[in-house]
């Protein structure tokens, strides 16, 4: 090799040439993570020098024969890398000398080593990729015939036919011809598996050649010329090797062959097809993976049927055996194999349909007739494949396949069906259904179009693929729908044979979605006038007839959402069809049908749907139709063809329901005696009595008809009454039919009575009331008592209300006295007084409450007492009714009241008895009547229970409303106005919403009423009253604030508009309310009683002590707080003139106060004279009394300091008493004291015990109440006795912190509490060590503070003489106080700072470790105040800061941190000529702290050279900039130190000395990039900077690479990692002929020796930095 040592190395001659060893040496790293990054190393450098790293790692193994294995693997690895990637630099030498080392490393080891060997092999194959003869001469070397090759020779060889096809397809025939007599001899399955895999890519990689023979070197080459050989290599693996057990070996043969067979010659391939589908079909029961066999064999059979050759044929039956095995094997959808073998299966009937499709279908079809649902579904997959798959091959089997299917049509199974849907869809997208039988299929989905619901008690199929009904039906509506919609040629298959399928009774469901498809077709048609569109009904017999067609789609119509809400596409059917029906219907249809289909449209209409609103318009629209048509004969003929159809629709009671109103609609037309009576006769002998839908058809229909043939109905009525009412008799066993009879003959009385009263609410009223009497009445009287059967009482209901209704005069046109009313309402009371309360079980209650409405309408008016019952027994049936209406409730056999039924009808009830008291009160529609009503409303305001009180609260509403709207205004007496008020209050703070804002509504209603009482009309408008909307609005929020805003609002409308008479027996109802069972309401109660005592007091002077007596009483048994803060807002007011003893008998209570006391601190600060008094008393009693008392130890122990009650009590008042805003003036007026007293409070409370436990409580002594329940009977009633006394100690600090903290809350001394919290302070000071640490946050805080800014020099003069205090915390906190103070310049006041700073020096001393440290911060502060007095001081602070380094009592460097920050802050101000003497000596004597283990140490000293770098731009520039460059390194280093602290420094130096370094670019990247919070990508930045030191400090290169490799053996793994990056940044940017001044070899030897480091990382980054060294 040119350019190469002894050794084979192509050597630069470098470093790198080591370097490059080194690399390859550490490559199997014992961690995985360096070892990639070695690896990546040895790539990157492999890159840039190719042949140096591939002859390295060429000769390393060379020389190392008895190297790990792992190491050879890495090392083949990277030379696989780096060939692939520069394979066209390498040279041919080199080349050659690897493919020898890798054929040896190949071959080394005669067993298969497979993570070693696939690394050698891949070498061979990158290097074959362009140097393929060469490889393969090295490879044949090792195939020689007569031996068996090694394992991965032959692996090597096959992968470089996949690699390099048209390099390695030349060398096949040779491969061939040495390998084939080497299938004989190879007995392991491992090696006959890679001869099989071997042939496969040879066959593939021919296969290939051939297919792109336009791009091949060769162009002669032809399949032909391997043939024989592959033949013979089929005859060894076939023959011999299929029969190993090895499952890998088995699946490589079945690989191989599907590519062998396309190569085999026609001959041969015929001849041995038997045996190969033998073979590879035999593996199916052998694997339980079949796809890669069903893969394998499908490329044989596409070689086989390859231009549709059928040689297949006799072993066809064989193969499609197996094939369907696998077709009808359920497929897993988790596993994708499975789903590939399935996709792969029908595949293989696709290339078989190519030569055999008719035989193919017909053996299809034979199967399809088995009775065996998995069989059908698999067969059914088939055919949909062929049918979309294999259209060509299809073409002509068409008819067969149709005829075929036509069988599935009736099969059961829902899975079966939906996969035949999917057949369907595929046949009408290839043309099928224009042959004969495609309207079977058409049919077929019409028919699972039509399907019902599964039972909804069914039990469901533990079968995963199990269809339901509803998933079938929706499946096939969308393939009706697209068929349609997206098959051109299906409009003529679908027009018109889809009518077809409109009237019978089995496509009931589905009716909807014909329609739609049938009116798209017929718009289309009609608009276009095709000449098909014209149905011609004799010539197409099947088609049904235009009545029949009429009478189906309007009785379908009737009930629209039904059918999947079919009424839609039913009305355009019927507009689309029309000229089709009878030309008479063309122009009303076109119409009126447009406007119903937008009606159905409008999301308004269906949200609120009315059934009968819609009904009225269909029924509207049929009488117009034949009013239009007018034709005796054709309307008897439509009613006819309707009564037909009536059986049709037994399971459709709703439709079976509009089909007897149509039936009405047409007997009301006609007039036929005879077709009226045999209609009548058809309709009763039809409905099924059980069934109120049903029978209120037939009720409605008979209604209907009686308009025009009355006599004809009531004789048939008479009629029915006559014989099917009357009980069999006769007979011995006529007994064992009796109670059958008796149940039908109840159920036909039922629908008779319905009958009567449509008949008589429908007849003409000139006649009604001559049969009134004579017919109706006297039919339906008997039938009122001893009601058994609930049908019948509620029809008689109905009868009765529609009586009513018939004789009302409006209906009439005259008066009519109805001497049977006062009967009818007993009746009715009764039937409601029987039903049950705890839940709705009928509508029997609702109806009746309609009928009594109905009838109280009609003359003469109740008497009183009528009214009374009357509406006490509404009310009663009606107001304990469950909200949800109870629990479920059967209403037939089987059959439940589901939640939607309850629901509606619980509103109709409740809106039934609104009406009827309402109607009520229309009756004498004055405030007495409503009076009377409202007398059985109130009690049920004061329901446990949310729906009661609800509804009582809306009725009451609707009736104040209606009474507002109605009453006369005149001056007439309103006297229970205050009783409607007192209970309504409470209810508007409810926890119901409802409640709340129904009760505002009557409130407003209510003094709207007292306007209109007083004689003021509606023109007349109180800005108060018209106000309380706003109110109710604010009421939707269930929040307490909000509910007391509201409720405090409304409480002055109350005060301004009741009237002094009733002001006292207002407040004493209010009082009770204090006590609401509901918490929200006892508090609403009570801000309304604050109200009117603020608002009207002066008039209460008489009832000041019962009031307060009332109040006080009960402040204990108030549970909810809003309701106490009320009442306790009530004892201010009175407690005012006794402030002082309150105060006092306050400060005696056991701490923690409780909750009542805590609440009476609150409530008196607001007041704020009276704060005044209480602020000045309590800091007067701080001054006097002892922080603590200390008791000491017999065992020598610091004596223990316990907490003195009267400083506590006051600091836990003044907790509370800072939580109100109202104390804030008073509060920031004694602000300074209050400041300096609480600080200094805290100081004291560090570290103090508890008081000792009271021994009486006096707390509770004081609110005791003679009132306050004592039994647990009177605790259940909402009272509770007052809680025993609070054992729980109170830690003094944190009370004290507590109180500084409401402090800064109520001062609005928000930023200084943020500072506070940002800073984490407030544990600091409860914490005897961080104590200091907190007060000068607290200081920095309070200078800066926008509020107490201002107050610091009076904060100072409160604090100074605690200086000299005998406490050591009190001393902390005055010493740390004024030593931040000193940094904040003392709000720039001379005198503060001389005092301050001869304060501080005298406490140097101080036995305090603490303190010293405080006084030392202190002084360094100083150079915050300015340069003069800098000077002036500068002499002390500079010895005092010297000294501070050198403090002996300082084992954790808390002083030596403190005095070099003070240092640092004192250069900033210090002229250059008073720090020149010491500039040097101070920076060398902080130089070895740059390296100290603590990191606030390391990042003050950094910090500190920073700031000495102010002075090293003068006379002193020249030795300071030989000290940045001598720290240079060192700051560089720690730029990525592992705390973050000390980087932050690192930033700050740098900064600092960047202008001084002599280069703009670097100090320019230091300002851009070392920002101090932000994170600096270190690698990218040091690579950027190692560049510009190159360019502007060449000469200094070699001492900071020195440098670096000093730092090789610091104690932090980080610094040693970024140091060799470093090295390796500023070796690898250094230009070449700049190079010659690096200390090359002793550099690169201390890399390699890092290389060794334990650490990981420090290894990675050696490695790293190894990688950037190319050209040493």
């Amino acid at each position: 090799m040119s350019g190469g040592d002894a050794e084979g190395v192509m050597g630069t001659g470098g470093q790198v040439d080591d370097l490059t060893m080194a690399l390859i040496d550490s490559a199997f790293d014992k961690n995985e993570e360096c070892q990639d990054v070695i690896s990546q190393s040895l790539f990157a450098l492999g890159r840039k020098i190719p042949e140096l790293v591939l002859s390295s790692c060429y000769s390393y193994l060379k020389q190392h024969g008895k190297l790990a294995q792992g190491h050879r693997v890495v090392i083949l690895q990277v030379i696989e890398k780096v060939v692939h990637e520069e394979l066209e630099v390498i040279d041919k030498e080199l080349a050659i000398g690897l493919i020898k080392q890798a054929s040896k490393e190949l071959t080394q080891e005669n067993d298969v080593v497979p993570d070693w060997q696939t690394a050698a092999s891949g070498v061979l194959v990158a290097l074959g990729k362009r140097y393929c003869n060469e490889v393969m001469e090295e490879m044949l070397q090792k195939f020689q015939p007569g031996a068996l090759p090694h394992f991965f020779v032959v692996q090597t060889i096959a992968n470089l036919a996949s690699a390099n096809v048209y390099g390695m397809v030349p060398h096949l025939t040779a491969v061939l011809g040495t390998m084939l007599p080497m299938l004989g001899m190879a007995k392991q399955d491992n090696m006959r598996w890679v001869f099989s895999s071997a042939i496969s890519k040879f066959s593939e990689a021919i296969i290939d050649y051939i297919a792109n023979i336009d791009k091949a070197p060769d162009p002669s080459v032809k399949k032909e010329m391997f043939s024989s050989e592959i033949f013979s290599a089929y005859d060894v693996i076939f023959n011999v090797w299929i029969q190993s057990k090895e499952t890998k070996l088995r699946l490589a043969i079945v690989e191989a062959l599907g590519h062998m067979c396309h190569l085999m010659a026609r001959d041969k391939l015929e001849e041995q097809l038997p045996r190969i589908l033998a073979g590879i079909l035999g593996l199916y029961k052998k694997h339980q993976e079949p796809f890669h066999i069903t893969q394998g064999l499908c490329s044989v059979l596409d070689a086989v049927c390859e231009g549709g050759s059928t040689i297949l044929e006799p072993h066809l039956e064989h193969v499609l055996n197996d094939l369907f095995r696998q077709v009808f094997s359920p497929v897993d959808y988790n596993n994708p194999l499975s789903m590939k073998n399935h996709n792969e299966v029908l595949r293989c009937f696709a290339v078989i349909a190519g030569s055999f499709s008719g035989k193919l279908t017909g053996i299809l079809l034979q199967k399809l007739e088995q009775n065996n649902e998995k069989i059908k579904i698999g067969i059914l997959t088939i055919f949909k494949h062929l049918i979309n798959a294999a259209a060509p091959a299809m073409e002509d089997k068409k008819e067969v396949v149709l005829s075929g299917l036509k069988g599935v049509a009736q099969e059961p199974s829902n899975k079966v069906k939906k996969t035949f849907a999917q057949v369907v869809i595929a046949m009408g997208h290839h043309g099928y259904m224009d042959l004969e039988g495609g309207t079977t299929m058409i049919e077929f989905i019409a028919t699972q179009c039509s399907l019902p619901d599964d039972p909804p008690g069914a039990k469901r199929s533990p079968d995963p693929d199990f269809v339901t009904n509803q998933q079938l039906r929706y499946m096939c509506d969308n393939v009706l729908q697209l068929l349609t919609n997206t098959v051109e040629q299906m409009e003529n298959v679908l027009w018109p044979y889809l009518l077809e399928l409109v009237v019978p009774e089995k496509f009931t469901e589905g009716v909807g979605v014909i329609s739609r498809c049938l009116a798209t077709i017929a718009a289309k048609k009609r608009e276009a006038n095709t000449e098909d569109y014209d149905l011609d009904y004799e010539t197409q017999a099947n088609l049904p007839k235009p009545s029949d067609v009429i009478a189906r789609l309007m009785v379908l119509a009737g009930r629209p959402l039904n059918g999947r809400e079919r009424g839609v596409h039913v009305l355009n059917l019927m507009k689309g069809l029309s000229p089709n029906l009878h030309e008479g219907l063309v122009e009303l249809w076109d119409t009126v049908i447009p406007k119903l289909v937008q009606y159905l449209e409008d999301p308004e209409k269906t949200e609120s749907w009315s059934q009968k609103s819609w009904e009225d318009l269909l029924l509207k629209m049929l009488s117009k139709s034949l009013d239009v048509i007018d034709h005796e004969e054709w309307i008897a003929d439509l009613g006819e063809k309707l009564g037909a159809q009536i059986p049709m629709y037994a399971r459709y009671p709703e439709e079976k329901n509009f089909l007897f109103k149509c039936v009405g609609i047409v007997m009301r037309k006609s007039t036929k005696k005879d077709f009226v009576t045999k209609m009548l006769d058809t309709v009763f002998s039809s409905v099924k009595h059980t069934d109120q839908t049903e029978r209120e058809g037939c009720a409605v229909c008979l209604g209907f008809c009686a308009t025009s043939h009355l006599d004809s109905v009531l004789s048939k009525l008479e009629t029915v009454t006559k014989t099917d009412m009357a009980q069999k008799k006769g007979g011995v066993f006529s007994f064992m039919k009796s109670e059958k009879s008796e149940v039908d003959i109840e159920r036909i009385k039922a629908t008779l009575m319905l009958c009567y009263g449509y008949v008589a609410l429908f007849s003409p009223p000139t006649l009604i009331i001559s049969r009134m009497e004579a017919t109706i009445l006297r039919s339906l009287t008997p039938h009122f008592a001893n009601v058994r059967d609930s049908s019948v009482k509620q029809n008689l209901i109905r009868a009765v209300d529609q009586i009513g209704q018939a004789l009302h005069p409006g209906h009439l046109g005259q008066t009519y006295n109805f001497t049977n009313r006062g009967e009818f309402l007993t009746h009715l009371q009764n039937y409601m007084s029987a039903e049950s309360t705890q839940h709705i079980g009928s509508e029997t209650r609702a109806l009746a409450l309609r009928a009594c409405t109905t009838l109280i309408k009609l003359d003469p008016i109740l008497s009183d007492a009528d009214l009374f019952d009357l509406i006490k027994t509404s009310t009663d049936c009606v107001f304990p009714l469950p909200a949800d209406g109870g629990a479920p409730v059967k209403k037939g056999k089987g059959e439940t009241l589901d939640s939607e039924e309850v629901e509606v009808l619980t509103e109709a009830t409740i809106e039934a008895l609104d009406d009827l008291l309402t109607e009520i009160l229309s009756k004498d529609c004055t405030p007495a009547t409503f009076n009377n009503i409202l007398k059985h409303l109130i009690p049920w305001y004061l329901s446990l229970n949310d729906h009661e009180r609800r509804k009582a609260l809306k009725t009451t509403h609707v009736l104040l409303q209606y009474l507002l709207e109605n009453v006369e205004i005149k001056a007439q007496p309103f006297e229970n106005q205050h009783v409607l008020l007192a209970r309504l209050v409470p209810r508007c703070s409810d926890p119901c919403i409802e409640v709340r804002q129904t009760s505002m509504d009557c409130i407003q209603a209510t003094l709207l009423l007292a306007q209109r009482c007083s004689g003021l009309g509606d023109d007349h408008k109180d800005q108060m009253v018209e106000a309380l909307p706003t109110l109710r609005s604010r009421l939707e929020k269930g929040d307490a604030n909000v509910l007391y805003s509201v409720v405090n609002d409304l409480s002055k409308v109350i005060s301004k508009k009741l009237p002094s008479e009733q002001l006292k027996p207002f407040i004493e109802l209010i009082e009770e309310g204090l006590l609401d069972p509901q918490s929200h309401s006892s508090s609403g109660a009570c801000v309304v009683l604050n109200g009117i005592l603020k608002n009207r007091g002066t008039e209460l002077m008489k009832e000041v002590d019962s009031i307060l007596a009332a109040i006080h009483g009960k402040l204990f048994q108030i549970q909810f707080p809003q309701t106490k803060t009320g009442a306790l807002r009530s004892v201010r007011t009175l407690a005012q003139h006794h402030l002082l003893l309150v105060i006092k008998t306050l400060l005696t209570y056991s701490l923690p106060y409780d909750e009542n006391a805590v609440e009476i601190w609150r409530i008196l600060c607001g007041d704020s004279q009276l704060v005044t008094v209480m602020l000045d008393h309590m800091l007067d009693l701080y001054q006097k009394s002892l922080p603590y008392e200390e008791k000491p130890q017999d065992d020598g122990k610091e004596p223990v300091r316990r907490a003195t009650q009267t400083p506590l009590a006051i600091t836990c008042a003044l907790v509370e008493v800072f939580q109100v805003e109202e104390v804030e003036e008073q509060v920031v007026k004694n602000y300074h004291r209050l400041f300096a007293a609480l600080m200094v409070r805290m100081g004291s409370s560090v570290g103090v015990e508890p008081l000792k436990p009271p021994q009486t409580t006096k707390s509770w002594g004081f609110f005791k109440s003679k009132s306050e329940p004592t039994t647990p009977k009177d605790k259940k009633k909402g009272g509770a006795p007052p809680p025993s006394s609070n054992t729980k100690a109170v830690k003094p600090s944190m009370v004290a912190v507590d109180a500084f903290r409401k402090f800064l809350a109520v001062t609005k001394s928000e930023d200084i509490a943020e500072t506070l919290e940002k800073e984490e302070c407030w544990e600091k000071l409860e914490d005897k060590e961080e104590l200091a640490n907190g007060i000068n946050i607290i200081t920095k805080a309070l200078v800066t503070s926008t509020v107490g800014g201002a107050h610091v020099s009076n904060i100072v003069s409160c604090l100074s003489p605690m200086l000299s205090s005998l406490y050591d915390p009190q001393r902390v906190v005055v010493a740390a106080f004024l030593a931040q103070l000193i940094e904040e310049k003392c709000m720039g006041d001379d005198n503060l700072v001389e005092l301050v700073m001869n304060s501080l020096l005298g406490r140097l001393v101080d036995s305090s470790h603490v303190v010293r440290q405080m006084c030392i911060r202190g002084l360094g502060n100083i150079a915050s105040i300015g340069q003069e007095q800098v000077q002036h001081y500068s002499t002390t602070v500079l010895s005092a800061m010297m000294a501070g380094m050198d403090d002996k009592e300082d084992p954790e460097d808390d002083i030596t941190v403190e005095s070099m920050s003070g240092l640092s802050k004192v250069l900033s101000e210090i002229d250059e000529k008073h720090i020149r003497a010491i500039l040097i000596n101070v920076a060398l004597r902080i130089r070895p702290c740059f390296e100290r283990e603590k990191p606030n140490v390391r990042a003050q000293s950094i910090i500190l050279f920073g700031n000495l770098s102010a002075f090293g731009d003068g006379p002193s520039k020249q030795p300071f900039l030989e000290q940045i460059h001598s720290n240079f390194v060192s700051l560089l280093l720690h730029l990525n130190d592992p705390d973050n602290e000390v980087k932050k420094a690192c930033k700050y130096a740098l900064k600092k000395i960047g202008a001084l370094i002599g280069s703009d670019p670097i100090n320019n990247m230091f300002q851009k990039f070392l920002l101090e919070e932000s994170n600096l990508h270190y690698g990218e930045f040091m690579n950027d900077l190692s560049k510009l030191i190159i360019q502007d400090f060449p000469e200094k290169v070699n001492f900071y690479v020195m440098g670096c490799v000093s730092f090789y053996k610091s104690m932090w793994s980080e610094i040693k990692s970024n140091a060799a990056l470093f090295t390796g940044f500023l070796l690898g940017n250094l230009p070449q002929e700049r190079q010659g001044v690096i200390s090359k070899e002793h550099v690169c030897a201390a890399l390699i020796i890092l290389l060794k480091d334990p650490t990981p990382s420090v290894r990675s980054s050696a490695a790293e930095a190894m990688s950037l060294l190319d050209k040493y």
